[in-house]
């Protein structure tokens, strides 16, 4: 008995027990993911999440820690933050147990004029100790858009102690008995409300402290002198800095010179700036400067904002003055090869609006479109997807050609805020507000049209002051403010996170040659240029850091809510996890400027949208602002540590065993950096997950559903864990063997950050059949670095460490 009391005490003491488990953990997730995407969600959670043995899997793992706690003597030894740390994540997984035996929720459906005391359930009605009347239901939407800006309802709650009125929406919780009312949804006809409602005040509770435990855990942690990440710190101070010089070459840019030609069939660039001015309402009912919308316009077609010098307001305004000329231009990007041969199309990248017209006018791709639009989404080919991209370029141009999709005027008195075309039913309008609408642009077309004979655009000008009046006068919405324009159109035209981009890139590459150089070949006039060179990479960061605000100005909401804006964010933070190390390590500030430049470099691509667009109402919420900005935060930190990975590797391969004896102590130095850049990183990550598992539970009543992306950002999380503690495992302590895993780990982010939007089913997911955007440049990388990997590795096991 003794002898078997003996070996579980060695096995729950064990770490390599601890990191089995984990491996376990983390494939039982990740599969999960799959099953639910091919055979449901009731499949998955049935399979694997309600397993009884995925429940022993965590139980097991609530013992390991418990053992090993017990066995490191933590507590004696004033590790009062590990202890905390660890603690927490046992007291989250019993609040999740106490919600899964205890916590129950369901629907409440309610028409206007209703009274309902009973909710829904995947099992049966369920009484509520308390009644619900829905008084009114409001949806409310965008400016001139159908998109919903909010969804509101309007109760009236029966209980014995009398009734009371709550009005309730997105992100608003009603608290009744132990019950939480969040609204979730409403019917077609806009006259019935959808309540969910959740009871589970126990597991919320425990749940909750939890995550005040991991907080206070992770704070302790970072303070304590005697953790893991300030001996780090430490042992960073007792290595030699490196010295590095770089300088940032001039940078020139060819641009195409004006064709001549093409400025005597459009406006000139001063009656384009007052263009650009003007305010117009996108589709999505944003307001904005004519300038901002041309931009995506002509992005959309030409795939650039600028067209053989011209301006995107020369375009689209000289398509509407002469669209004879201009159906003639070829600037319709068309770039893929078998278009042309399927549907007689001209060869090249570029063809022209009247190219996909016969002589009789029919539009030639007219049956293939209809023909692609009638298959589902994820069975298209690329080819049909290409060609319903060509579709909706010919579209825009056709609809502007006919008077569309360029809302220059507001309705008097409509306070929905929707905006019209020349080119629409305008009997909505009246008297003269009717009158001034079908004429004005007409007369501005027919003034400039004679102006590109006469040279003289005064008249035209006048006309434009008129629409600019119309607008100023009657919209019944607020307007941009002059202030507004002003920073919205010098936020196109400075393209700052484009030179942001290119800054970082020069000074991170030449940084990283010459302090490499400088390893190898050590000189002293290197130190004389490390101020201004840190200087220099402040101000790309400011600047960098000037976008995001001017961003954030002009969207009137924290600019991390789409894929592009999360780039950009992801690059700052990047750029920042750099910056920290600048006193312990110049090469750690280097991979960090070149990093931060490649992520900006991919985000100005034309595959990513730059859109300033409205928020969905789930997402207009300081929870999410929070949530994202933090785990997104954390990916910079990752992005460091797998490079650090990467040039670790590359010094174990350089050269002879004495060069690589030589650069030992700055092996040693990035892999403490590394280390520590991957404990802020997991921290970062970890308060992330939770700070979005609070949001989740303010939106819509639960905070943990083993959603895709929930479920992919855990297994970042655990897997980050893992390269952390390997360090126990004497096979795994090695420098050679934390790099090979801080390169492997980046794999899971960008699963999560990409692979679940396009692969897997889920809330987070979009894209479905479509290839994620760089996927080819993450294969040859990861390609790469295994090949560095095995190099590495056959000389260590060669010549020894």
């Amino acid at each position: 008995m003794k002898k078997v009391s003996s070996s579980l005490k060695a096995m729950f003491t064990s770490w390599k027990i601890t990191l089995i488990l984990l491996v376990h953990y983390v494939i039982l997730l990740a599969a999960a993911t799959f099953v639910e995407k091919a055979q449901g969600t009731a499949m998955a959670r049935e399979i694997i999440y309600n397993n009884p043995l995925f429940y022993l899997l965590q139980f097991l793992l609530i013992l390991n820690f418990c053992a090993t706690a017990w066995q490191a003597r933590l507590w004696s030894q004033r590790k009062y933050g590990v202890l905390l740390l660890h603690i927490s994540f046992i007291v989250i997984l019993l609040g999740a147990l106490v919600t899964n035996m205890f916590g129950f929720e369901g629907i409440v459906h309610i028409r206007e004029g209703e009274t309902v005391s009973q909710m829904r359930t995947t099992k049966d009605q369920r009484p509520l100790p308390f009644s619900i009347h829905l008084d009114d239901f409001k949806l409310v939407r965008y400016p001139g858009s159908h998109s919903p800006s909010s969804f509101e309802s309007f109760l009236t709650i029966h209980t014995e102690e009398g009734e009371r009125s709550e009005h309730i929406y997105m992100n608003k919780v009603i608290y009744e008995q132990g019950y939480r009312l969040y609204q979730s949804s409403y019917d077609a006809d806009e006259q019935g409300t959808i309540l969910t409602v959740n009871n589970d005040t126990a597991g919320t509770g425990i749940t909750y402290a939890g995550y005040l435990l991991l907080l206070a855990g992770m704070l302790l942690t970072l303070a304590d002198k005697k953790s893991r990440f300030r001996q780090l710190a430490k042992q960073l101070k007792r290595v030699t800095p490196l010295l590095l010089l770089a300088f940032l070459p001039t940078l020139s840019f060819a641009q195409k010179a004006e064709t001549e030609h093409l400025l005597k069939n459009t406006i000139p660039a001063e009656q384009a700036e007052q263009w650009g001015r003007m305010q117009i309402q996108c589709p999505t009912g944003r307001i904005e400067p004519v300038d901002t919308y041309t931009d995506k316009l002509l992005r959309k077609i030409y795939r650039s904002d600028t067209f053989e010098g011209l301006s995107s307001e020369q375009v689209i305004i000289g398509f509407l003055m002469n669209p004879s000329y201009w159906g003639n231009i070829p600037f319709i990007r068309q770039a893929n090869k078998e278009l042309p041969q399927a549907y007689s199309l001209p060869e090249g990248k570029y063809i022209r609006f009247f190219d996909v017209f016969s002589e009789d006018g029919s539009y030639l791709i007219s049956d293939a479109v209809d023909k692609a639009y009638s298959r589902p989404a994820a069975e298209r080919s690329r080819l049909e997807k290409d060609l319903l991209k060509l579709d909706e370029k010919i579209n825009i141009l056709y609809s502007l050609q006919q008077g569309k999709m360029f809302a220059l005027f507001p309705l008097p008195g409509d306070t929905s805020g929707k905006w019209y075309s020349p080119g629409d039913d305008l009997s909505v309008y009246s008297g003269k507000d009717s009158l001034f609408v079908s004429k004005i642009m007409p007369w501005y077309l027919g003034e400039a049209f004679d102006a590109l004979r006469t040279g003289t655009w005064e008249s035209a000008g006048e006309v434009l002051s008129m629409m600019n009046v119309y607008q100023q006068k009657q919209s019944a919405t607020p307007l941009l403010t002059e202030k507004q324009v002003s920073w919205e159109l010098f936020y196109n035209k400075a393209r700052l996170f484009f030179w942001s981009a290119m800054g970082y890139m020069a000074v991170g590459l030449l940084l990283l040659i010459f302090v490499v150089g400088q390893l190898l070949k050590p000189r002293r006039w290197v130190k004389t240029v490390i101020i201004p060179l840190v200087a220099l990479v402040v101000l790309i960061f400011l600047l960098h850091t000037s976008g995001i605000g001017i961003r954030w100005y002009i969207s009137g909401r924290a600019p991390w809510a789409n894929a592009y804006e999360s780039m950009i964010y992801v690059a700052w933070a990047t750029a920042l996890a750099g910056l920290l190390f600048i006193k312990r390590s110049s090469m750690t500030l280097a991979l960090a400027a070149f990093f931060a430049g490649i992520i900006l470099f991919v985000a100005n691509l034309n595959f990513m949208d730059p859109e300033i667009t409205p928020l969905v109402p789930v997402l207009k919420s300081y929870w999410l602002m929070i949530h994202v900005a933090v785990i997104t935060a954390s990916y910079g930190f990752f992005g460091i540590s797998f490079l650090l990975g990467l040039l670790t590797l590359a010094f174990m391969s350089a050269g002879n065993p004495s060069k690589v004896a030589l650069l030992q102590p700055h092996i040693r130095e990035l892999r403490i950096i590394n280390e520590m850049s991957l404990h802020i990183g997991l921290y970062l990550l970890t308060a992330g997950i939770f700070l979005g598992a609070v949001w989740a539970n303010e939106s819509w009543g639960r905070y943990w559903g083993w959603d895709s992306k929930e479920t992919w950002a855990l297994i970042t999380m655990v897997v980050y864990a893992f390269i952390l503690h390997a360090r126990f495992l004497p096979a795994l302590r090695s420098d050679y063997a934390f790099s090979v895993m801080s390169v492997l780990g980046l794999a899971s982010v960008l699963m999560t950050y990409f692979g679940v939007n396009y692969y897997l089913s889920g809330l987070h997911s979009y894209g479905g059949g479509d290839t994620p955007p760089g996927l080819t440049a993450v294969f040859i990388t990861y390609a790469c670095a295994f090949a560095l990997m095995i190099y590495a590795g056959y000389r260590r096991a060669r010549f020894g460490k």
